[in-house]
């Protein structure tokens, strides 16, 4: 597999994954196709958070994304995991397994972080045998502008 970041060139690919991912079961609810094209700008300048492309074969396999978060709790620069997406074609061959790796390799943190759907129990097992523990905060939101 090689993983790269994103480029201009891969907007139609990452919109249609993207608009996959949020509507399968790994969300909780849709978002609006607005939001994924600034989140696409966004990872093009890669300043507080990157995307990355799967590629396999030639073809697009997936994505990943992960934020950039300063964490006084943790003691330095903490990393969320934000989305892992991977093309049906291309699960249960190590891929999101890959992608953690990466990251841990290249991008070294005092905390890594991520969300689960409880019901993703596939997931769960993964992310436990890359030794994540559930933290045990209840996560609240307010919406912004």
């Amino acid at each position: 597999m090689i993983i790269r970041e994103i480029a201009q060139s891969d907007r139609a690919e990452y919109l249609e994954m993207s608009a996959d991912f949020y509507s399968s079961p790994a969300v909780l609810s849709d978002i609006p196709a607005a939001y994924r094209e600034r989140a696409f700008e966004e990872y093009l300048r890669g300043t507080h958070a990157k995307c990355f492309i799967f590629e396999e074969g030639g073809k697009v396999a997936g994505y990943g994304i992960i934020c950039f978060i300063y964490s006084q709790e943790a003691g330095g620069m903490s990393i969320l995991f934000d989305e892992l997406y991977v093309r049906k074609d291309f699960r249960s061959h190590g891929f999101g397994r890959q992608f953690f790796e990466y990251v841990f390799k290249n991008f070294p943190a005092a905390r890594y972080m991520l969300e689960v759907e409880p019901e993703n129990v596939r997931a769960i097992s993964l992310y436990k045998r890359l030794g994540f523990d559930t933290l045990g905060y209840n996560k609240m939101i307010k919406s912004g502008v």
